[in-house]
């Protein structure tokens, strides 16, 4: 096919006449973008209909090409060419062509966040239909906008017309008849999965029904806005999605049914494990649709409701970070913005430093103002006002509740009541409960956990809402309370029993929650034994997993705890953690609440009236002065230990507390990597210096007894050697034999049972210079010590990440544009 076009007027008396080889240029991507482009530029001078459509044609051609090479902006570009190419009658010569355009340029408008442009679009194709599969894509067209406008019961009117005339009915309005329907829905899903293995679905046929393929697009566009305005509708169109598959086969989008109902499997059921290994089906399911924009729309409801219940939170990061990658190459940025909201959540309830959770809730404002997603905007404005109250150090005393802040707020709380933004309110409520708890306002807590239950929807189905049980028990139990307010028995056991079963299913994320709450349980009954033990387990369990925030809170429990039975000096080290923990957080407003409220607690003073280094050092008296280690040392300088969380910084002070507190004059760490032994720091006192880094294998290092080191890893127990030389065990180590008789102590990094690393301790002036006695209080400190590298390496690995994801999206986002920028500017192919 050959496109031929002269010049329209005499305006142009040196122009040739054009002809472009159209089937050549259909031969690669390459060639096609450059001969739309060029012929984009003489369109004005094409004057035949026939040519005209021949370049719209290949403009819709060169769109779809672009989107999917992952710019969306080119794409966009290409769709509006070929409209403006359009001849006149278009909808009546070429119908199938002219609508497939509108439809395209409408669908990018929007995702564009130029709404103006695809409602304007949408109105054409809603007058220019013809069939009943046009007014669905018209409609399903008009859903997204609505979705992203915050107009979801339009949305779900609109919707349950276009499915009605599919033969798709959506059940009537009302709740009694929502409920009812999705009941029997979702026993009907049931009963389909059950009589199938979960791993047959991935056989099941392709339907070529176009009215079923329709249907199915129209139920994913709806299940978002049903679960934010109705759990029952949203429970049907889960349940319909699967049965919709399995009785007529999969439809192009079926993974996001099988997804969404894995969300009601975690939401309404909580079977958590099925609802998971579903997921992860799913997502197989989409990599083999070759739907590109499944892509984030399933690592989103994975991550976000049902991953949190079956893995550590750090899993659904990893998930929406993909998400994010795959929505902006797609230009699917509904799912990209609710992303960016639960990435934000999670992150500030892991305990992530809050002015990096702030620097990219910013930037997900901005690319989430640009697209016009309203709901998305409101819920991370929320995330980022509680952020800035967190990080302002001029607060400090009780939180203000929101309906005391000024009429712009109350306008606000009137928009919050709207039903489509009762997720918004959820997120608007738990984060207020938050702060009233973490500043003392337990009244407030109670009233903010109150609303936000409200806003559940009859289901727990995301993270944040077991924060909102979390903080609820704590409000309940806390002793400010107690004292001249009737507990609610009923309810805090229920939600002691939720947390219990939630610590069981996926202890990573809840197991020191649950334990918090027992050990305040336990407070409050009396039962002071029971609580110390359970305070401790809880500030453990959370510094294993990494949860920074609850790590400070619970040592900011148990302070309070000792301190109201009387023992300041224990306060003392547990609201020293606390300050340093919320410190790390960054919560600058609760560091000061501390600090002004418990002043002989924080204040850096020595248990024995002391002072003590600065913080940087956090090396007890006790040990500094070379006297050995006592029990009370040994905690503080633990707790010292485990928070910090720069590697090289940890090494550093590790071999510093060792080897003062035992008089070693050399103190060598090791860790275990790869299946060996690497020598990562060394310590020396004659002369004073510190090398970290770089990392040696055992086997090439040098100036250490490698026999020994050997022989702990292996039986994990500790060697105390008077004389080196004089132990058979080791008398043929090449650096015994030449060293002679050092003392040598060392001693396994253990953490459950694994090995984390070893450390070795020498003193080549005195022989039988270590004491056993020494051993059993330094096995304690290389304990805690093994955690705490154990946590400053995943905080490593969370750093590179969130680097990574940074770079990541820069790189994208220039790749994109260099495309974008390549296609604007290539020239032509012609003859």
């Amino acid at each position: 096919m050959k496109l031929l076009f002269k010049p329209a007027d005499e305006r142009f008396p040196g122009a040739q006449a054009l002809k472009v080889d159209v089937e050549a240029c259909l031969r690669s991507d390459e060639a096609l973008f450059e001969a739309a482009q060029h012929l984009n530029l003489g369109a004005p001078l094409i004057v035949e209909p026939r040519e005209r459509a021949e370049l719209a044609a290949m403009n819709l051609t060169a769109g779809r090409k672009a989107r999917e090479r992952g710019a969306p902006p080119a794409a966009a570009d290409f769709f509006e060419a070929g409209i403006s190419a359009l001849p006149d009658g278009s909808f009546k010569e070429d119908h199938e062509l002219a609508f497939s355009l509108h439809a395209e340029a409408a669908e990018c408008a929007y995702r564009g966040g130029q709404i103006e442009r695809a409602e304007a679009l949408l109105e054409v194709l809603a007058a220019e239909a013809r069939s009943d599969l046009e007014r669905a894509r018209a409609h399903e067209l008009r859903i997204a906008v609505y979705t992203t406008q915050g107009r979801l019961d339009e949305a779900l009117a609109l919707g349950k017309t276009a499915l009605a005339m599919l033969g798709v009915p959506l059940p009537e309005d009302g709740a009694a008849a929502r409920k009812a329907a999705a009941e029997a829905e979702l026993a009907a899903a049931r009963a389909a999965l059950g009589a199938r293995r979960l791993r047959d679905l991935l056989d099941e046929p392709e339907t070529s029904d176009a009215r079923t393929r329709a249907a199915l697009r129209l139920l994913m566009a709806l299940t978002l806005p049903a679960a934010l305005v109705s759990p029952p509708l949203f429970t049907f169109i889960a349940a319909r999605q699967v049965n919709l598959s399995l009785e007529r086969g999969h439809g192009g989008v079926s993974a996001y049914g099988y997804m969404a109902y894995a969300w009601v499997a975690a939401r309404a059921f909580r079977r958590y494990d099925e609802a998971y290994e579903l997921g992860e089906l799913a997502l197989e399911m989409g990599e083999r649709s070759g739907e590109q924009e499944l892509s984030c729309r399933l690592r989103f409801l994975l991550g976000a409701h049902v991953s949190p219940f079956a893995k550590h939170l750090l899993s659904s990061l990893d998930l929406f970070k993909e998400g994010h990658e795959a929505g902006l190459r797609a230009g699917d940025v509904t799912y990209v913005a609710q992303a960016c909201v639960h990435t934000a959540l999670i992150r500030l309830g892991l305990g992530d430093e809050c002015e990096a959770v702030r620097d990219e809730v910013d930037a997900s404002l901005a690319l989430a103002r640009q697209a016009r997603e309203e709901l998305a905007v409101a819920a991370l404005a929320r995330v980022r006002r509680a952020l800035d109250e967190l990080m302002d150090p001029s607060r400090g005393g009780v939180s203000r509740a929101p309906d005391s802040r000024g009429s712009h707020d109350a306008a606000q709380e009137e928009r919050l009541a709207a039903p489509s933004y009762g997720a918004v309110a959820l997120i608007h409520s738990a984060l207020r409960q938050q702060l009233c708890f973490l500043l003392e306002d337990y009244e407030g807590a109670l009233r903010m956990g109150s609303l936000a239950e409200a806003k559940m929807q009859g289901g727990v189905g995301d993270h944040l809402a077991t924060e909102v049980f979390f903080y609820t028990c704590l409000a309940q139990l806390s002793p400010a309370l107690s004292r001249g307010r009737q507990l609610s028995a009923v309810s805090l056991a229920s939600y002691r029993d939720r947390l219990a079963a939630w610590a069981e299913q996926c202890p990573d994320n809840y197991r020191h929650k649950h334990l918090l709450v027992r050990a305040e349980s336990a407070r409050a009954a009396g039962e002071e034994l029971a609580a110390m033990k359970l305070y401790d387990q809880a500030i453990e369990a959370a510094k294993v997993n990494g949860f920074v925030r609850d790590e400070a809170l619970a040592s900011e429990l148990c302070a309070k705890f000792h301190l109201a039975s009387g023992r300041e000096r224990i306060a003392h080290v547990y609201m020293m953690d606390a300050h340093e923990g919320y410190t790390r957080w960054g919560a600058a407003a609760k560091v000061r609440q501390l600090s002004r409220k418990y002043p002989h607690l924080v204040a850096r003073v020595g248990l024995i009236g002391q002072p003590s280094r600065p913080p940087e050092g956090s090396i007890p008296p006790s040990v500094e002065r070379g006297g050995g280690l006592d029990a009370m040392a040994v905690l503080r300088a633990s707790r010292a230990l485990c928070g910090e969380l720069v590697l090289e910084r940890l090494f550093e002070r590790l071999l510093r507390i060792l080897s003062e507190s035992t008089g070693a004059r050399r103190a060598v760490l090791l860790l275990a990597r790869d299946g060996g032994l690497t020598v990562e720091a060394e310590r020396t006192v004659d002369p004073e210096e510190v090398r970290v880094g770089p990392s040696t294998r055992l086997e090439a290092a040098a100036g250490l007894a490698a026999s020994v080191v050997q022989h702990v890893a292996e039986t994990q127990q500790p060697v105390v050697l008077g004389s080196a030389a004089a132990d058979e065990r080791f008398a043929e180590d090449p650096y015994v034999v030449e060293a002679g008789g050092r003392s040598i102590l060392c001693l396994a990094m253990t953490h459950q049972g694994q090995l984390v690393g070893v450390v070795y301790l020498e003193n080549d002036a005195t022989a039988g210079y270590f004491r056993a006695g020494q051993v059993e209080l330094c096995g304690m400190l290389a304990s805690h010590a093994a955690v705490a590298v154990r946590n400053a390496l995943r905080y490593r690995e969370a750093q590179s990440a969130s680097g990574e994801l940074r770079r990541s999206n820069e790189a994208l986002a220039a790749e994109v544009a260099r495309l974008t920028e390549e296609l604007r500017r290539v020239g032509g192919c012609g003859g």
